[in-house]
């Protein structure tokens, strides 16, 4: 019962810190019933929200992207990339587990990006310490490295959950 809770208690701090999906497990940072495949789907319908709402625009800024209905995508939320235009590696900042997962209560995270020619859609991916323990609520920034196909160039960089442009510093 004890490591249950503990378990519930950390699905409810990346639940809350998150901002994405409500149902959340103790050993995966996927959703019950979701994968990897489907995050990148939902990925793809968020570039593809995008490039319409570039398409919209008339290739001018600034472009407005209608979110999805309330059932987001699971994972974790990017608040903010850095990048170079002439590069394709890029790193992204969330809120995150204090440590690593070879800690008590900590995670290790890794990226990957689905793309398109306007957009850059990175999703996150929680790999969580295997214990049954209680964990604090509290998130800690963290930050996950990536490469991506193409050089970033001109292409916003969406998060996940909601396909929404996050702030990109040049740097790195």
């Amino acid at each position: 019962m004890l490591a249950r809770r503990g378990r519930m208690l950390w699905a409810v701090a990346v639940v809350l810190l998150a901002g994405c999906s409500p149902e959340v497990s103790g050993n995966s940072a996927l959703a019950k019933g979701e994968s990897l495949g489907e995050m990148r789907q939902q990925a793809g319908e968020a570039l593809a929200r995008y490039d319409q709402a570039v398409v919209d625009a008339g290739g001018s800024a600034p472009v407005t992207v209608t979110p999805p209905a309330w059932n987001s995508p699971p994972g974790l939320s990017i608040e903010s990339a850095t990048g170079t235009a002439v590069s394709t590696r890029l790193s992204v900042t969330f809120t995150g587990a204090r440590g690593p997962a070879t800690e008590s209560c900590g995670a290790d995270y890794y990226a990957e990006a689905v793309e398109s020619a306007n957009a850059v859609v990175v999703i996150v991916i929680a790999q969580p310490h295997g214990g049954d323990e209680t964990c604090a609520l509290a998130g800690y920034v963290r930050t996950a490295t990536l490469n991506l196909a193409q050089p970033l160039g001109r292409r916003a960089v969406l998060e996940a959950c909601q396909g929404q442009p996050v702030p990109v510093t040049a740097g790195g």
